[in-house]
């Protein structure tokens, strides 16, 4: 499940704890062996922050947490993690901005893309497909080879 996430062109910070202090966060149904999650999930909600859910872990929170404020999403695993690479970019685009703009961060890229951003403004962008692609990150524009990737270290 995090690694077709993980080439939707969204960081992710794997932890162990609830992310209380995160800018913004992802779960999955594993989220639901934390006892206390729901109500954890309810508090983060509630300051603003924004927050992705796979579809099975939102079904399964149905009568528990609240999930129809507006920096709630979810994504359409149904069941196959592998299916969200079909996604379009039209519509990882619009998943990626509200989650990546704590980060003062911006992507415009197809499936496929990795982003890792590091504390210092350094980040590191991969592409994962078979052929080239453009990108747009923090409004510069960029063509990634097959397989290729860019950096900016600080």
């Amino acid at each position: 499940m995090f690694d077709f996430v993980g080439m939707l062109g969204l960081p992710l910070v794997p932890c162990h704890e609830f992310p209380t202090e995160a800018r913004a966060a992802f779960f999955s149904v594993h989220a639901l062996k934390d006892p206390g999650f729901g109500g954890q999930l309810q508090r983060f909600i509630g300051v603003g922050k924004p927050v992705l859910l796979t579809d099975g872990l939102a079904a399964r929170l149905t009568n528990q947490v609240d999930l129809t404020a507006k920096n709630v999403l979810v994504l359409p695993v149904e069941g196959e993690p592998k299916s969200l690479l079909a996604l379009s970019q039209e519509v990882l685009d619009r998943l990626r901005e509200p989650l990546l703009r704590p980060f003062e961060t911006s992507l415009r890229a197809p499936s496929q893309v990795g982003l890792y951003l590091f504390t210092d403004r350094s980040w590191v962008i991969e592409n994962f497909n078979d052929q080239p692609v453009e990108v747009e990150l923090n409004g510069r524009k960029m063509a990634l080879q097959a397989r290729g990737w860019q950096k900016l270290w600080k």
